[in-house]
């Protein structure tokens, strides 16, 4: 009679763990599911819930691409005398600000690297944080170097005291457009 107690207890102790390595799995599950929505964002791909919830750096998957998200920022973009825009400015002493918005195989890509401000944003949410900047600028291969980083500088409200500041702009005709400053 012990033994079968012994050995219905150890079958109910073993029940009860891998019920919670169960629970534990689907808890991992979710958060790898959470982590991988979040590295979608950076890509600029993100569905909507992820998009407005993250705020953190990933790799790049755009399989799971919102074609809505994907929708609205081609038709902004189209608009955009730009198809591609990146901007970086260093600061010195790991301050940077870095925006990038690419389209890449008839993807929009947007992120936004802030160290000044600590923030992180990708996908759409990056994307409705630059485009009112970008529609700012007028930048084109007649623009100075100096007025190029003035205009970038004002645009996206960055202080002149940078120690490197870089911008590349790639136009609708595949003219690339570039400018590099170092104080």
């Amino acid at each position: 009679m012990r033994k079968s107690a012994s050995i219905a207890g150890s079958v109910l102790a073993t029940a009860l763990l891998l019920g919670a390595c169960g629970n534990n799995d689907t808890n991992t599950e979710k958060d790898t599911t959470t982590s991988t929505e979040d590295t979608t964002t950076e890509s600029g791909t993100a569905n909507d819930e992820s998009t407005n919830k993250n705020t953190s750096s990933g790799t790049s998957d755009s399989s799971t691409a919102s074609d809505s998200d994907q929708g609205y920022m081609k038709e902004k973009m189209d608009k955009l005398t730009y198809d591609e825009f990146e901007l970086e400015v260093d600061y010195g002493k790991n301050k940077e600000y870095e925006i990038e918005i690419e389209q890449d195989n008839g993807k929009v890509e947007s992120t936004v690297e802030d160290e000044l401000s600590n923030s992180n944003l990708h996908g759409r949410e990056a994307f409705d944080e630059i485009y009112p900047r970008l529609e700012k600028l007028d930048i084109t291969e007649t623009t100075s170097k100096e007025q190029a980083i003035q205009q970038a500088l004002e645009a996206f409200d960055l202080k002149d005291d940078y120690v490197k500041f870089d911008i590349e702009i790639t136009m609708p005709d595949g003219q690339k457009i570039q400018f590099e400053d170092k104080k």
